[in-house]
């Protein structure tokens, strides 16, 4: 028996990092075909598209409860972030003092829109579980991988049909709760 822990990627956006004036925009309620091959990102140049990510995320701040929820997690998982942005949040994450919960950090720079970057990468890593605020994320990777999928619970992604292996939790800390419980529990 191993003595590594279970992977847990976590989005970014809306389950670390709050949105802009609580506003969670960047939630879609359009499922993903798993079937359908992946319609490319349309990708700023990088020289602009850097730029551009500072002015939007940098004023950003975590979420509450979110240091004490990763501190928590990094118990019982390895914690990798897994985020569509396309520029690195390594100095964000440092900024908030979130960077030593994590074991690793992959961000977007290739031609995927976020969730298939996520299913891709999940794969890639051997990831037992996943949280994002993206019902279609949540969805495609509940329907196209063996991952767990969590929801991290926003008012645009209630009310939708999701497959009965995606588990809504109200935050990171609450996921922390789940996590402990069944770590507790054993197998």
């Amino acid at each position: 028996m191993s003595d590594e822990k279970p992977v847990l990627t976590l989005d970014l956006d809306g389950v670390i990092c709050g949105p802009l004036a609580g506003l969670n925009l960047g939630i879609s309620r359009n499922f993903l075909d798993p079937a359908r091959e992946p319609a490319p990102a349309r990708v700023w140049p990088r020289w602009l598209g850097a730029p551009l990510d500072a002015i939007r995320f940098s004023i950003r701040r975590p979420l509450p409860r979110v240091a004490a929820a990763l501190a928590r997690l990094a118990a019982y998982r390895s914690l990798v972030l897994l985020t569509g942005r396309r520029s690195d949040p390594s100095g964000w994450l440092e900024r908030y003092g979130l960077a030593e919960h994590i074991d690793d950090l992959h961000y977007n720079h290739g031609p995927l829109r976020s969730p298939h970057f996520k299913l891709q990468m999940i794969e890639a890593i051997g990831a037992a579980e996943h949280i994002d605020d993206d019902g279609r994320t949540a969805q495609l990777l509940a329907e196209a991988s063996s991952v767990r999928s969590y929801l991290r619970d926003w008012p645009r992604n209630r009310g939708a049909d999701y497959a009965p292996s995606v588990t809504r939790v109200d935050d990171l800390a609450a996921l922390a709760e789940v996590i402990a419980g069944a770590s507790l529990a054993g197998p």
